[in-house]
């Protein structure tokens, strides 16, 4: 079961605490929305600009159902910069502005053996210098990276807070890259929702899209020539599709005491289904790290002697998840102000 499940049935529970002083530090006054910087690189063929422009569009139709910043890069000339450089100043323009940062390239890549490269309309951008945008941003970061050869930059890339996808697992996979394609197609669609909490998350549409991946190579008959991997507990290596069961990725030898890949792919909401509970911003960040904090020590209760240590640890994290769900029922609860229509579970305003 899903934490955020649990916690809205411990929320009837816990609601006492919250009105008995154990309250959150307030929102901020001014919402930060999430930003989604999404990058059209060097097509080189008609053929290639239509999927790409058709992969796009998807995206653009996501940032634009969240309500988040979005910014185009390679639609159109800019005289004064390369893309590269456009990538870098938007990438690096008041990080500290918005709770989330998505980033999304779409085209073709290239390895040299040494250096992995995204094509762009003049310099191309190299996992290095992507690494130097990416660290200067704090926040919860997504690099979706839709092209060829583009596994080595989950090894630049990898680091706390962030989800990294590459549609290959090594750069030696070179050929053009299907699937992209499938990961815009499945951050929308239904099937993809495994958990049905109404929305699809990034971890979410990558194993749909993975699986929609190896479904095409498999109808063509061909081999498949792309991997896709997933990192986000930044350990650089990544994880396969068929690493996961359900959503749960299954255990390997040596790693019970750190997370293994998943879980904060899983807390990017990419697209609602249908209206869910709005958590604001602030409470978000907050309400995703005492997750990781709550299944990091579940990871590690095996290492408690005394099992109430592990509880006495356990439920201050319990009780201010409980809170932050508390606090987002009691701002999406229903106003009405009509003083003689007072429904269930809703707050009188009027007079």
């Amino acid at each position: 079961m899903r934490i955020s499940t649990m916690i809205f049935i411990l929320t009837a529970c816990l609601g006492c605490l919250w009105s008995a002083g154990n309250t959150l530090p307030a929102a901020e006054a001014s919402e930060k929305s999430e930003r989604f910087v999404l990058v059209i690189g060097a097509e080189g063929t008609e053929e290639y600009a239509t999927q790409f422009g058709a992969w796009a569009e998807r995206w653009k139709q996501l940032a634009e159902g969240k309500q988040a910043k979005l910014t185009v890069i390679g639609e159109t000339i800019d005289a004064r910069h390369s893309d590269q450089e456009l990538v870098e100043r938007e990438l690096l323009r008041n990080p500290d502005a918005y709770s989330a940062t998505w980033l999304i390239l779409i085209g073709h890549g290239t390895f040299d053996g040494k250096a992995a490269r995204f094509n762009l309309r003049g310099p191309d951008l190299t996992a290095e210098q992507l690494q130097v945008c990416c660290d200067r941003i704090s926040h919860p970061l997504a690099v979706l990276n839709c092209f060829s050869a583009s596994g080595p930059f989950v090894q630049s890339l990898s680091g706390n807070n962030r989800v990294i996808i590459s549609a290959t697992k090594n750069g030696y996979e070179f050929y053009f890259s299907h699937f992209g394609n499938f990961l815009s197609e499945a951050a929308s669609d239904a099937e993809a929702d495994l958990d049905h909490d109404g929305q699809v998350s990034l971890l979410e549409a990558y194993l749909a899209a993975c699986r929609q991946t190896e479904a095409y190579y498999l109808e063509q008959g061909q081999l498949a020539t792309e991997h896709a991997l997933l990192d986000d507990n930044g350990d650089q290596r990544g994880s396969r599709a068929d690493q996961f069961q359900g959503l749960n990725h299954l255990p390997e030898p040596g790693t019970t005491t750190s997370l293994p890949d998943g879980h904060r792919a899983h807390q990017f909401a990419v697209c609602a289904l249908r209206p869910v509970p709005r958590i604001s911003g602030a409470h978000k960040l907050q309400r995703d790290d005492l997750e990781i904090k709550i299944l990091e020590l579940k990871q590690r209760k095996a290492e408690f002697e005394n099992e109430d240590d592990y509880y006495r640890q356990l439920e201050p994290l319990m009780i201010q998840l409980a809170q932050i769900y508390h606090r987002a029922e009691h701002r999406n609860r229903p106003t009405i102000h009509d003083p003689l229509v007072v429904p269930v579970k809703a707050e009188q305003t009027g007079d």
